[in-house]
């Protein structure tokens, strides 16, 4: 589990690098995961760091050593 959330965590980063630049042409996949180059926004890529963030405090619980 805590290679996935590795995983999670720079997919979510790229996710709001992306969302940030917006490099790819409009269509309704990247108008949807917030890509598209139509107007800049915040939303997007403050909710992917959310993830991100939530990502890495499920990979700190992962590694803890459970309570005895």
């Amino acid at each position: 589990m805590k290679g996935f959330a590795l995983v999670l965590f720079v997919v979510f980063v790229l996710c709001a690098i992306l969302s940030v630049l917006h490099p790819l042409a409009p269509n309704a996949v990247t108008d949807a995961l917030g890509f598209s180059s139509d107007k800049p926004h915040v939303k997007h890529p403050v909710l992917y760091l959310v993830l991100a963030v939530l990502s890495l405090i499920w990979l700190r619980f992962a590694t803890a050593q459970p309570a005895r």
